[in-house]
């Protein structure tokens, strides 16, 4: 019989803050990678030998900030009755009309830098994105400097790699439910507004290709009028109409000169829309993730304008897959053996999953929490139309 490891369990934890401390040696474990292993192991042995340490570590995480997505339906149709409600439109919106990810469109954008054969060029490109994996803040500011230094019209090209893949014909069940939720302008109940960080028309040609009359009007600029009835949809970061002559209103948040503008000009039209689209009304992300630096500061403002009340926004999250992190997991582990072996120091394999699980999404919901952002996971990004319609139909 295999010999127990001889593991010291701390006394009971004093106050919450208070985490079992398990002698891990971190000096120890960059010299022996072996070490990674080891730990691990000690680490499912102590909860497994003491489950109130596990109890305790687990009532110690973040409490999950999470509602029902019945009361989250109703809290969004409330504020859609009431004509408080503003869809906020991420670049997941337009990918499965094939958009390029932001990855790609460096990329395809880098290409024209590089005094090559075009084929020689595009393996370049795509050889420095994936081995250097430039900071996409830097990359686009470099990008505008050549462009703009090489006498090209910076908007202009990222207006041709931008349409060279899309098909805006493509049915999408989100999109249409997006365009359903639109029909009203000018009846009620309407959408207050959309505010979109999409520098595509996508959602504009759908509105036109609607066999009901939808008066909309895209903003992208300082100027732009909004008749009574006409629903605004704010383009904050810049619009690229596919076939409309662009001007200067049509310059585009790229690169981080842009977002050294925006951080310097809290008054600029976008800065002010946006915060005050967060103060007063309620606002549903979709497609996005929140990762946005300036999204995150105007977020903050707003909320601090309003007095810290929170929960007052939605965000859609897909929930992490765990088959996904099983693989992740036992790459980092790098010993396929001890997965194998249930017995060897009393690992269990799936009770760690579930536990990151957990760890990962009450993480995730409380950054958003910390906006005033309500969480409704969902299993799959095609449960997300479903949800709208519902709301817009009063359904929970």
């Amino acid at each position: 019989m295999a010999k127990k490891k001889n593991i010291t369990l701390p006394p009971p934890p004093k106050s919450k803050y208070d985490f079992p401390n398990l002698n891990i040696n971190i000096r120890e474990l960059e010299k022996n990678q072996e070490s990674i292993s080891e730990t691990f192991k000690k680490f499912a042995d102590y909860f497994k030998e003491n489950q109130i340490a596990r109890n305790t570590f687990v009532h110690n995480l973040p409490k999950s900030t999470t509602i029902s997505r019945q009361q989250a339906i109703r809290n969004i149709n409330d504020s859609y009755q009431k004509e408080k409600l503003v869809l906020v439109l991420g670049a997941g919106v337009s990918l499965e009309f094939g958009v390029p990810s932001w990855g790609i469109l460096l990329q395809n954008l880098m290409v024209h830098t590089i005094k090559e054969e075009n084929n020689v060029s595009n393996v370049l490109s795509k050889l420095f994105n994936d081995i250097f994996a430039p900071n996409p803040l830097i990359a686009g500011r470099y990008l505008q400097d050549y462009f703009e230094n090489n006498d090209s019209s910076f908007e202009s090209m990222v207006r041709d790699v931008l349409y060279s893949t899309i098909d805006k014909d493509r049915d999408s069940e989100l999109l249409s439910e997006i365009v359903k939720i639109c029909v009203a302008p000018g009846k009620s109940p309407n959408l207050d507004s959309i505010v979109t960080y999409n520098f595509d028309d996508i959602l504009e040609y759908k509105l036109e290709k609607t066999e009901m009359e939808i008066p909309y009007k895209s903003v992208f600029g300082i100027g732009i009028e909004i008749k009574n009835g006409e629903l605004p949809i704010y383009h904050v970061h810049g619009y690229l109409p596919e076939s409309e002559k662009l001007s200067d209103s049509n310059k585009i948040t790229f690169g981080e000169n842009n977002y050294h503008q925006q951080y310097s000009d809290i008054y600029s039209w976008n800065n002010i829309v946006q915060i005050n689209k967060f103060r007063e009304n309620t606002c549903v992300f979709i497609g996005s993730s929140l990762t946005d630096p300036n999204i995150r500061r105007l977020l903050d403002i707003a909320l601090r304008q309003k007095g810290n009340k929170r929960k007052h926004h939605y965000i859609f999250k897909k929930k992490i897959d765990n088959k996904s992190l099983s693989e992740k997991l036992k790459k980092t582990l790098n010993t396929p053996e001890i997965l194998n072996n249930k017995n060897n120091a009393g690992l269990d394999f799936d009770e760690t999953i579930e536990l990151l699980t957990d760890i990962y999404e009450r993480f995730e919901e409380n950054d958003s929490a910390s906006f005033g952002v309500q969480t409704i996971w969902v299993n799959d990004w095609d449960e997300i139309p479903k949800i709208l319609k519902k709301m817009r139909e009063n359904v929970t």
